[in-house]
């Protein structure tokens, strides 16, 4: 269901952009020959979001080595925030959570200029694939869950004794919940599973100068981890992620002209 509706998001931008972009004056710009790329990148994905650097390397007029380095937030599909009806107010939270996953990829693969920019203004059409490793980083969840309850006789108040735990299906109801904790408690617990991926993708480039990249990018992703990953403890969890993203690049590139 997500990645249906990130399509249909993703094919009219990319038209809308390819027609903004495609007219324009014709380039006085001396020509490119050699060129190496630093850029960044920011994706919205189908399960989260990811920010990017990459470092690419000129291998002819035509196509560069590319080295990625990318930091994504992956989220359960079911995940869903609600909040204790019980309570007013308070921070809404995912209830079953187990763990915030964190995924670093570094990979490294091609990029191919399948179509070069005629006019100042105009877009070129780039494929890129790539593979490399990945490692998951599990950082628990912690609910502030109410222990113990009493009502103040001086102040006519209700005195909530609250706790910091981890959920476990076994004990905790939604009605137990307070909220969510800082999301900074457990970072002290980190564990790391070890992974690997594939990607593949197309990039629209319409700088209007030789020497800076602005892009929109779309493609596909595919990780496996060495074991399942728990990020819920209500739901399914699995060891492989399919991820459809969209992203905006920019960054400069280093040129010798002819």
């Amino acid at each position: 269901m997500y990645g249906r509706k990130l399509l249909y998001f993703i094919v009219p931008v990319l038209f809308f952009n390819l027609s903004l972009f495609a007219q324009g004056e014709l380039v006085n710009e001396e020509r490119i020959v050699t060129y190496n790329e630093n850029s960044f990148a920011f994706l919205v994905n189908n399960n989260g979001a990811s920010g990017q650097y990459r470092l690419g390397k000129r291998m002819d007029g035509y196509r560069k080595l590319i080295y990625d380095f990318e930091l994504s937030h992956i989220k359960h599909p079911k995940e869903v925030k609600v909040r204790n009806p019980y309570y007013d107010n308070q921070k809404r939270f995912v209830f079953g959570k187990l763990n915030t996953f964190l995924n670093l990829r570094t990979g490294i693969g091609l990029q191919k200029e399948q179509f070069s920019k005629q006019d100042k203004g105009g877009v070129s059409i780039k494929y890129f694939y790539q593979a490399g490793a990945s490692l998951g980083l599990l950082k628990p969840v912690y609910y502030d869950v109410v222990d113990s309850a009493r009502y103040d006789n001086s102040s006519q108040e209700i005195i909530l004794y609250i706790g910091n735990k981890k959920f476990s299906s076994d004990i905790h109801s939604i009605s137990d919940i307070y909220g969510r904790s800082s999301f900074f408690k457990g970072f002290g617990e980190l564990k790391a599973v070890p992974g690997g991926f594939l990607k593949a993708g197309i990039s629209f480039e319409y700088s209007s100068s030789y020497q800076y990249i602005n892009a929109l990018e779309a493609g596909v992703m595919f990780d496996v981890f060495a074991t399942e990953i728990p990020i819920m403890d209500t739901e399914k969890n699995s060891r492989y992620f399919i991820t459809l993203f969209i992203g905006y690049r920019f960054g400069k590139v280093s040129i010798t002209k002819n």
